[in-house]
């Protein structure tokens, strides 16, 4: 492809007797024909596939990045131009400095996964839901057929999905598979199948970019390996991983031993119900989960590293002023790995606190302490749930981009919660069935926190590498 050229049809595009007007993305690709008009001429017809490569390139980066992938299978000629290694980085480009505003937070999605039902809520800035999506994942397979299926993990907007292969077949009883799909391009790819475990295992997913584009403020995420982990519950002195590698598309078995500043760190601990429900966060290419002791006494957090240091784990302390006794989740803010610890006896509160350093000082940062009692909302609801401690309140996800913004559950409301003004907002009710359920009602869902997804927007969604396509 004679990128070379692209300087002179950028003179051209940008000549002053010539001015292109395009209403419809599609208009321009179907059909082939397009009327360009041309100041202070007639309308004339071109055929697109008659463009050298270097002019059809600068159309299709100019295009949305989601159709830009769709259109990959018109042709063997544009799934090679799409596909070429300067694409990507011309298309992030343009549509960073043409689309997006610095004033506005990238758009992202919520997506709560909770007794096989999936509710998703799109963001368009920091406080805008855009409504519920009910087709989130009608596109996978297992969801087409009916089959039970989890939502296991995300990484930025990559969902692992685990389904059971057959429950109607007697020969592949007792075997699930795990599927990478992207819920935005609606592509997908499944691993190779394992057996399913039925102890309580916890799951997790973490990607590595291959290379990173500084200048423009952005991951280059087209190019990219990943790890699938899933964590065995230990015995005292052993942790058992099964680790799939997209590097050589296998399942392997891994045993590995804590490296722990703490000098009172002995033993390992089985899962405890805190554990469980809080799940596994990925956060700075490294996986991290909550220990607890025998009685379910949060002790610290285990992380591994699963491309540099697979063969142990390192352990974060918790903050100095920490109280074991609360209930704890975890999640990230701009790769900062935050802990949330609500407070049920008096005064009601909760804490947010911030890690500021990895290292032996385990230094933290108390980002947000807030008294339910300050809390007030528009909605008489929300207040009241607020104040009665019997009522649950629990945390879901932390926003993405707006770090004084927390996602909370109150019953049957899905919350935002600004930490700094204390203002409540609803963003939706939770679904049973289909059916909406009433915000302030006595029966509710109780989501834990590992059931909540943040996926976002990249300048360039996440490609889930297909096999080759076939052309005709």
């Amino acid at each position: 492809m004679a990128v070379e050229s692209s300087k002179d049809i950028s003179l051209i595009l940008r000549g002053k007797r010539e001015k292109s007007l395009i209403d419809e993305e599609d208009s321009i690709l179907f059909p082939c024909r397009k009327r360009i008009r041309r100041i202070g001429e007639e309308p004339v017809q071109i055929d697109i596939e008659k463009l050298p490569d270097s002019l059809l390139f600068e159309v299709l980066y100019r295009l949305p990045c989601r159709s830009a992938l769709q259109y990959k299978s018109v042709s063997k000629r544009w799934y090679s131009l799409i596909s070429h290694s300067e694409f990507v980085r011309r298309s992030i480009h343009h549509h960073h400095r043409h689309e997006f505003s610095k004033s506005h937070s990238d758009p992202f999605t919520l997506a709560l996964y909770y007794d096989r039902n999936i509710l998703a809520l799109p963001f368009h800035n920091s406080e805008d839901c855009g409504g519920d999506r009910i087709d989130f994942l009608d596109f996978l397979p297992c969801i087409r057929k009916n089959y039970p299926f989890y939502i296991e993990a995300s990484y930025n907007d990559l969902l692992l999905i685990r389904s059971e292969v057959d429950p109607n077949s007697t020969a592949l009883q007792g075997i699930c598979e795990y599927c990478i799909c992207n819920p935005l391009t609606k592509q997908w790819i499944t691993l190779p199948h394992i057996r399913l475990c039925r102890n309580r295992i916890m799951v997790g997913f973490v990607c590595d970019p291959y290379s990173c584009d500084k200048e423009q403020g952005c991951i280059n995420n087209a190019y990219y390996r990943y790890k699938v982990v899933r964590i065995y519950p230990p015995t005292p002195t052993k942790l058992r991983l099964e680790i799939f590698s997209s590097d050589t598309g296998k399942w392997c078995d891994s045993n590995v031993i804590v490296s722990s500043p703490s000098p009172g760190y002995r033993r390992f601990n089985s899962f405890k119900m805190k554990s469980l429900r809080a799940g596994v966060v990925a956060c700075n290419g490294k996986l991290h989960w909550l220990d607890t002791d025998a009685e379910d006494m949060i002790k610290g957090f285990l992380v591994f590293d699963p491309f540099n240091d697979a063969e142990r784990l390192s352990y974060i302390n918790p903050p100095i002023e920490f109280l074991p006794k609360g209930c704890v989740s975890f999640g990230v803010f701009q790769g900062h790995f935050r802990m949330f610890q609500m407070f049920r006896a008096n005064p009601y509160h909760f804490d947010v606190w911030e890690l500021e350093d990895y290292g032996n000082a385990d230094t933290w940062c108390l980002k947000h302490k807030v008294y339910m009692k300050d809390l007030v909302s528009e909605s008489s609801d929300l207040a009241d749930i607020a104040m009665d401690i019997w009522r649950t309140v629990s945390f879901l996800a932390f926003h993405p981009t707006v770090g004084e913004i927390a996602f909370l559950q109150f019953r049957n409301y899905i919350v935002l919660c600004n930490m700094q003004t204390k203002v409540l907002k609803v963003a939706s009710k939770l679904r049973e069935k289909g059916k909406i359920l009433d915000g302030n009602s006595l029966y509710f869902l109780s989501l834990p926190p590992k059931s909540t997804f943040v996926l976002g927007q990249p300048s360039w969604p996440t490609p889930v590498h297909p096999s080759p396509l076939k052309f005709e």
